[in-house]
């Protein structure tokens, strides 16, 4: 069967563009809510850190709820209606917060705007292979794999400009959320539907529909996630509790900003790989195996450099084979839209899933035992990427020709 007709055009790169924009958006929303921690405490008159936890634990529940939901909202509303509730929900869940009076309601606000992200980032998986032909689809998907952490670097750039500028951290949050509405009406504009059962591929040999219950069934959904697990695990960490460790030959704050820093660079790097080498797994294999050392070196050296250089290898080989990875559930056989948005809703949500508890017992061993424990574990789950290169099915061909 011939491949759906592509829209390669101004309409498909405008689609792209604001889908793009408005996750990094949905990321600064995020992060911007972590670095007015200590206002919005006082706010509302915490006194224990781990209360505040509960709002970027909030965020985390809700994208493994709504990756699992992403395919039903995406079926029963149609790709532009269901695009436009996701961008409501990230307005909606931004800005409530500034107006509410109860440290609950903010959490449930925070709920509300990692719904919307949760469903958001599942939806980039039917966009791409609808829009956009097999020579095309590695660039976009590099591209997109690297939207969250382009949101990181706006938000390094412009949360505390934007707090001094706006002074109360009320004013902060709805000016993202005003981004965030400005890049909802123009997918209101430039947004449409699309058949989502028709094959998108020249190895389609069904229109049958993919079910929960099939996808529940289907091994690649537990193995994709297993896979991608580890390196999500990692990452978290590395952004989060080691700035805060004191754990390394340099200020654990610069060899954090150095991995966001450098995964742009791996994610760009990515792309071109992908296009120069035709099978996927060699590049998932060896550049998970490559960043697990790298992660233990920054951690175990004593040298300065070294560990700056580690940390720049690090974040360079965490989003080197994204593009390959997120590619190969795109190539399997009869991939439809609405199967690929259960596939990566799956995806997503069994991820986040393995994340939060793993993230917590590592919490639990830096009590016990240490933040240097603590990071040694994450770096040995981090291996999941490599495993799992071995589980996956390889869909490049040996002789493909790429452009």
């Amino acid at each position: 069967m011939s491949e759906v007709t592509q829209k390669p055009g101004f309409r498909a790169y405008m689609i792209e563009t604001i889908m793009f924009f408005s996750y990094a958006f949905f990321a600064v929303s995020w992060i911007a809510g972590t670095t007015l921690t200590p206002q919005i405490m006082e706010y509302f008159d915490l006194t224990s850190f781990s209360s505040a936890t509960f709002i970027s634990n909030a965020i985390t529940i809700a994208k493994i709820i709504g990756n699992l939901l992403a395919a039903w909202f995406l079926i029963k509303l149609q790709p532009k209606k269901a695009i436009i509730f996701a961008s409501v929900l990230i307005v909606i869940g931004s800005g409530l917060g500034a107006f509410v009076t109860d440290y609950w309601m903010f959490v449930a606000a925070r709920f509300i705007m990692g719904f919307g992200g949760a469903l958001f980032v599942v939806y980039f998986g039917p966009i791409v292979i609808r829009y956009f032909d097999q020579s095309r689809r590695a660039t976009i998907n590099g591209i997109n794999a690297a939207a969250y952490n382009i949101g990181s670097i706006i938000a390094m750039v412009i949360v505390t400009p934007v707090i001094t500028w706006l002074v109360t951290w009320q004013n902060s949050i709805l000016f993202f959320a005003g981004c965030s509405l400005v890049l909802l009406i123009l997918w209101m504009i430039f947004g449409e539907d699309f058949e989502l059962n028709a094959p998108v591929n020249t190895k389609a040999t069904t229109t049958e529909t993919y079910t929960f219950k099939e996808g529940l069934k289907d091994k690649f959904n537990y193995i994709f996630p297993f896979t991608y697990a580890g390196l999500l695990l990692l990452y978290i960490v590395i952004l989060t509790i080691f700035p805060v460790s004191n754990s390394a030959a340099v200020d654990p704050k610069v060899l954090s900003t150095v991995v966001a820093l450098s995964g742009v660079v791996g994610a760009v790097a990515g792309i071109a790989v992908v296009k120069k080498v035709a099978k996927r797994l060699p590049v998932v294999r060896w550049a998970g195996l490559l960043m697990t050392a790298s992660a233990l070196g920054m951690v175990m050296t004593s040298s300065g450099t070294m560990a700056l250089i580690f940390a720049a290898c690090v974040g360079f080989l965490m989003f080197l084979p994204m593009t390959a990875l997120v590619t190969i559930p795109q190539e399997l056989p009869n991939m439809t839209p609405s199967k690929l948005t259960l596939i990566m809703g799956f995806f997503w949500s069994f991820a986040y899933l393995f994340e939060t508890i793993a993230y917590y017992f590592i919490g639990v061993v830096i009590d016990t035992a240490g933040f240097k424990m603590g990071l040694y574990i994450s770096i040995a789950l981090s291996l999941s990427f490599f495993i799992g290169s071995f589980l996956l099915p390889e869909t490049g061909k040996k002789n493909e020709v790429t452009n």
